[in-house]
């Protein structure tokens, strides 16, 4: 594992909902890459991230996978499909010990029914996070890979994977997964953090990255 910090203003995954939905379903602690939601199955849970990190993981026909996105504490998965009645367009992983509630999505469809500012909270949710993915689009067609890099770091300390004191933050992906992350090969990705290394932007130091300075870094 290698690892990462910075106080970027990331925005945050949008309502807490965690009030709205305390006496649905059954909270459960789940150890690193358990499969919470499998793409091509119906959404028969809906899934409240109270603690941890999930990576999306979208596979193609001859089995190739690339990771499409990371949720954190207070992202809910499998709602779009829930609502809907589609198959899960992606698979859901846990990346490290994470704390979800499970709700049955007959049980949180009863809810959204019975409960029109819930309803109404929960489009909102769904809103926000179309706009975020539409901006990752953007970001992929039109920005370098470092500021995509830098970006992936910013989520990374919004999901709570950083250590504020010492200016660094665990990276839970292997790095053939922050390649996938960010649209490069994994050869492409060492020369950007070998690169960012010259400049002085950050340091790998004995499975941490270092950030010297969260500004620049965050400026690219």
């Amino acid at each position: 594992m290698a690892s990462i910090d910075f106080r970027s203003g990331f925005p945050s995954p949008g309502l807490d909902v965690d009030s709205d939905f305390e006496d649905l379903g059954v909270v459960r602690t789940y150890g690193p890459g358990t499969e919470l939601l499998q793409q091509g199955t119906p959404a028969d849970e809906v899934y409240l991230i109270r603690e941890g990190l999930v990576k999306l993981v979208w596979t193609e026909p001859k089995g190739r996978q690339g990771i499409v996105g990371l949720r954190w504490r207070g992202y809910l998965l499998g709602v779009p499909s829930a609502i809907t009645g589609e198959k899960s367009p992606m698979s859901a992983v846990t990346l490290v010990r994470s704390v979800v509630q499970r709700i049955s999505a007959q049980d949180f469809l009863e809810c959204l029914h019975a409960n029109p500012p819930l309803a109404w909270k929960m489009q909102q949710i769904n809103s926000r996070e179309l706009c975020e993915q539409l901006n990752s689009l953007g970001e992929l067609s039109c920005c370098s890979a470092r500021s995509r890099l830098g970006r992936v770091f910013r989520r990374l300390v919004a999901a709570g994977q950083a250590d504020g004191k010492r200016n660094r933050v665990r990276l839970p992906l292997k790095q053939r997964e922050v390649a996938e992350l960010i649209g490069v090969t994994p050869e492409h990705l060492n020369r950007i953090l070998h690169a960012l290394s010259k400049d002085g932007l950050l340091h790998v130091r004995k499975g941490w990255i270092v950030i010297p300075n969260l500004q620049a870094l965050s400026a690219l």
